[in-house]
């Protein structure tokens, strides 16, 4: 056991709380990270607590914080060697550099992005130093939580897919294709769930296709398979069936749900993380296009369709893409998603594979950047890894930074950024992770309390240190995180 451990202090409440700020890390080699994982804001709220929190000289500068607002919030402020010590925890948004991490008192603990798989040797330095290192990036809802929103919007899409002509059953024909008219937060529930029932293809639109009325019939999309019926789903009539639901058929819908142990993760900014890579994505596309005359000429396509995915959906609606393909699971398979990467402007892969596919199963290949992309083609994966945790698109093999955020291979720009809100949403992303930090600390997860106390979807996350036991099951995980936020 390290030296000076003390098996009390490591599952005790945490009181002393200090905030670090970023610098050169293996995350950050050419000091791009300039957020802070707490605004002055957050910091009053763990001082009103009753915490006493230190934050690091100079740690909120970069996002407009100065070192006098966090005074005003009622911290003291530490140099950088001060404030890894005497701290019950220390929070930093991406992982420490080693010899930060190795600072630390025994029995400490460590809560940030630690992205170990990316990173095994910060497990090693953690355990070393009998740190408990809290992956933030894997606490997670325990159990998974359905929101009324989004039970009523995948109910409402149920019901539009059991009206159709001659369909039995609440689930969607083969032969359908399906193409959302606008955007809202409050229809992710109906696109995915829309995704789930492997359309022929899907589509979000700025506006309905020509001669369209919302029924299946004959019509046509950009769709390789030629569909010959095509749904189309206006939000705002969705978001008035939604409302229609009556509240036991929510409360039924929910209670007939086999949940998952755990849910959403609690911290993160995927959000901003797809809008940041899809606004890059937009603008490089642009560039490196002169037959492209604007957004409404883009022709783009969305892998996947979870919160990072949909975060790019809403940034290219914004931007005036006229239509967004979201390729699902039928999509993704050979030979359809070749179709897609060989007719598409722009590609944004928001696909986070289980660990187990990670680095054998690609979605874009390094054929298909030699044979199928065209010289033009912007890549932007959303997801991000490197050579011990790759990605679904097998070309990318490291992330690229901020300083550097492109490559170019067979024409065909490939970005990976590791810190995508860096690249336009640095603000928001700051805002976003304070709140949600602030409400696992202090309310929901009430991990302020210690380890000693935490839920389970806090010990999830718990990947080295000498309470690594307490976790739900003693065996390390197989990690795998998105590194874009």
């Amino acid at each position: 056991m390290t030296a000076g451990f003390d098996p009390v202090r490591a599952g005790r409440p945490f009181r002393c709380i200090g905030l670090a700020a970023e610098h050169e890390s293996p995350e950050n080699p050419h000091g791009s990270e300039v957020r802070v994982a707490l605004t002055p804001g957050g910091v009053e709220s763990l001082v009103r607590h009753g915490c006493a929190v230190a934050v690091e000289r100079g740690a909120g500068v970069a996002m407009g914080y100065s070192d006098a607002s966090y005074l005003a919030a009622g911290a003291a402020i530490q140099s950088r060697g001060d404030l890894y010590r005497g701290k019950d925890l220390v929070i930093k948004l991406k992982g420490p550099a080693h010899r930060d991490l190795a600072r630390m008192d025994p029995g400490s603990s460590l809560l940030c992005m630690a992205h170990v798989q990316s990173i095994p040797k910060r497990v090693a330095v953690a355990d070393a130093r009998a740190v408990n290192l809290i992956a933030m990036e894997l606490i997670k809802e325990s159990p998974e939580l359905l929101t009324d929103a989004y039970i009523r919007s995948r109910l409402a899409m149920e019901k539009i897919f059991a009206g159709l002509a001659g369909n039995s059953s609440p689930y969607l024909p083969d032969a359908c294709s399906v193409a959302f008219v606008g955007f809202s937060a409050d229809a992710f529930g109906a696109v995915q769930y829309a995704a789930r029932c492997r359309p022929r293809s899907l589509q979000v639109l700025q506006g309905c296709p020509p001669g369209r009325d919302g029924r299946v019939g004959p019509g046509s999309c950009r769709d390789p398979g030629h569909a010959p019926g095509l749904l189309t789903v206006a939000v705002d009539e969705l978001a008035e069936i939604a409302a229609g639901i009556p509240p036991p058929h929510v409360d039924e819908h929910r209670a007939g749900q086999a949940l998952k142990t755990f849910g959403k993760r609690r911290i993160q900014c995927l959000h901003e993380t797809g809008r940041a890579g899809a606004l890059f994505g937009i603008d490089l596309a642009l560039a490196r296009n002169r037959h492209l005359h604007g957004p409404a000429c883009l022709r783009t396509a969305i892998l996947g369709y979870g919160n990072v995915a949909f975060g790019a959906l809403d940034e290219c609606l914004r931007h005036g893409v006229p239509t967004v393909d979201i390729l699902t699971k039928r999509a993704t398979e050979r030979p359809q998603v070749q179709r897609y990467l060989r007719s598409s402007d722009l590609i944004i892969n928001g696909v986070e594979q289980p660990p187990q596919c990670r680095g054998r199963s690609y979605i874009i290949t390094d054929d298909d950047l030699r044979t199928v992309l065209r010289p033009g083609t912007v890549v932007v994966d959303l997801v991000g890894g490197c050579a011990t945790n790759r990605t679904a698109v097998e070309p990318i093999v490291e992330c690229t930074h901020p300083a550097d955020p492109y490559t170019v291979r067979n024409g065909v720009c490939l970005a990976s950024v590791w810190g995508w809100p860096l690249m336009g949403f640095q603000k928001e992303s700051v805002e976003c992770y304070s709140r949600q930090i602030v409400q696992v600390l202090l309310h929901d997860e009430q991990l302020i309390n210690g380890l000693g106390a935490a839920p389970p979807g806090v010990l999830q996350a718990l990947v080295a240190g000498p309470l690594l036991g307490r976790r739900p099951s003693s065996q390390r995980m197989a990690l795998s995180a998105t590194l874009g936020g």
